[in-house]
C-alpha cells in the first residue's frame, strides 16, 4: 500500500518543491495537471542529474487535500459525485481529510500487483469475492509515478493505458469481474539515452517536458548550495520553503475552483484548431489538451478566460512529443508552433461573430440541432 501522509507539511526527507531552482517549465507541466486531473499526465525527459525524481517526489508538498470517507481503499472525493466506489456512492463512512501522495509503480511489477487479484482459492471455496486491491487501486485520486517509463513492460503499459484511458480498473477472473475506480495524476520520467518511449503510451501524456542540464554559473551555485544545506540538516531547510509550498498549493486549490469559470471563446477553438491543423499533428488529442492546459493556466492566474498568450505558452508542452504524418515526420519545433497559433488566432479574428461567440453557447446551440 502507498504511503500516505496526514500532514500538511511535506516529509523533512523530500527535498521542498519551491526549492529546486530552475526547471520553470516542468513545473508548470505539473502544476497545471494537479488543477486539471483530468487532463492527462506529464512526462519528464532528460539525462541523468537533472533533479527529474527530486521535481516528482516533491509534488504531495503542493497538491492539495480533500474529504475522503473512513474505510474507503479507494480515496473516493467525498465531496463528489462521480467515480465512487461502491460504498461510497452510497454514502458509507464519515468524511475526514486526506492528503494524496505519490504511489510508485516499479518495472518489476507484475500483472497482479498492479491491477489487484481475485483470491480464486475463497471464491471456489465459499462462494465470496475477495478483492485485494493492486497499484490502481492505490493510486485513485493520487499520483501514480513511473521511473524510467519507457522501459516498462509492454503489457503492463498496455494495462496502464485502459486505466487512463477509462479512469476505471475492471479485474475479471472466470465468471467474476470487479471494477474501481482508477483515476491519477501519471507523472512519468526517462533518460532518453535509454531508448524511445511507446507512442502509444507517449500520447496518454498530456504534457511533457524535456529537461536540460543547468549551465549558468549562478544557478548552479545555488543548486550546490541548496543540495549541502539540505544534506546538513533536512527539517530546518524544508521548514525554510515550507510557506512558499504552501502558497502555491493554495493557488492550486483555489485555480481547481476557478477551472470550470474560465471562459473559452469560439475564436479560441477556432485558433487552437487551425493550428494542430497546420502542424499536421495526428490526432485530436493534441486541441484538447492545449486547451485544457491553457484552461488551467487561465485559472492558475485568475484570468476569466483563454488568451492567446496561455495558448502559446502551453502549447509546446502539449504538442512537441505528437507524431505527426502517422509517425512519419519529425516533431514541429518550439517556434513552429508558436507561429501557428498566431496565424490561425489571425484567421480565426475573420470568423463571423468568433470573437464574441462562447464555445459552450455555440455546444449548446449544436445540442439543439
Amino acid at each position: 500500500m502507498a504511503f500516505v501522509s496526514t500532514s500538511s507539511r511535506p516529509s523533512p526527507r523530500v527535498f521542498p518543491f519551491s526549492a529546486i531552482v530552475g526547471q520553470n517549465q516542468a513545473k508548470l507541466a505539473m502544476t497545471l495537471a494537479l488543477i486539471d486531473p483530468g487532463m492527462g499526465g506529464v512526462l519528464l525527459s532528460g539525462v541523468k542529474g537533472t533533479a527529474k525524481s527530486t521535481l516528482v517526489r516533491a509534488l504531495p508538498g503542493i497538491v492539495p487535500p480533500f474529504r475522503v470517507r473512513s474505510g474507503c481503499r479507494y480515496h473516493c472525493n467525498a465531496d463528489s459525485t462521480r467515480n465512487l466506489c461502491e460504498d461510497c456512492a452510497r454514502g458509507r463512512g464519515d468524511p475526514a481529510d486526506f492528503q494524496p501522495s505519490i504511489v510508485t509503480l516499479p518495472l518489476g511489477t507484475t500483472e497482479d500487483s498492479l491491477l489487484g487479484s481475485i483470491d480464486m482459492e475463497k471464491l471456489l471455496r465459499d462462494g465470496t469475492v475477495r478483492f485485494e486491491a493492486g497499484l490502481l487501486g492505490d493510486a485513485n485520486n493520487q499520483i501514480l509515478y513511473v521511473d524510467e517509463v519507457n522501459l516498462l513492460p509492454d503489457s503492463i503499459a498496455d494495462d496502464l493505458l485502459d486505466a487512463c484511458a477509462s479512469g476505471w480498473n475492471t479485474v475479471e477472473r472466470e465468471s467474476v469481474s470487479v471494477s474501481h475506480p482508477a483515476g491519477f495524476t501519471l507523472v512519468g520520467t526517462m533518460n532518453p539515452e535509454e531508448g524511445r518511449l511507446r507512442p502509444q503510451l507517449l500520447d496518454r501524456f498530456a504534457l511533457s517536458v524535456r529537461i536540460e542540464t543547468i549551465t549558468d554559473p549562478g544557478q548552479r551555485t545555488e543548486i550546490i548550495s541548496r543540495s549541502l544545506s539540505f544534506s546538513a540538516n533536512p527539517e530546518a531547510f524544508a521548514a525554510a520553503f515550507t510557506r512558499h509550498d504552501e502558497s502555491l498549493k493554495s493557488r492550486i486549490s483555489t485555480a481547481r475552483r476557478r477551472l470550470e469559470q474560465v471562459k473559452i471563446r469560439l475564436v479560441t477553438l477556432w485558433t487552437v484548431a487551425g493550428a494542430m491543423a497546420a502542424l499536421e499533428l495526428d490526432g485530436q488529442r493534441p486541441d484538447i489538451v492545449t486547451l485544457r492546459a491553457a484552461r488551467a493556466l487561465a485559472a492558475l492566474e485568475g484570468a476569466p478566460a483563454i488568451e492567446l498568450d496561455h495558448l502559446v505558452r502551453v502549447a509546446p508542452m502539449s504538442v512537441m512529443h505528437r507524431t505527426r504524418g502517422g509517425g512519419f515526420s519529425q516533431p514541429p519545433g518550439e517556434e513552429d508552433v508558436a507561429d501557428a497559433l498566431h496565424r490561425a488566432a489571425i484567421a480565426g479574428e475573420k470568423k463571423e461573430g468568433a470573437q464574441t461567440a462562447w464555445a459552450w453557447d455555440r455546444c449548446l446551440d449544436v445540442a439543439k440541432r
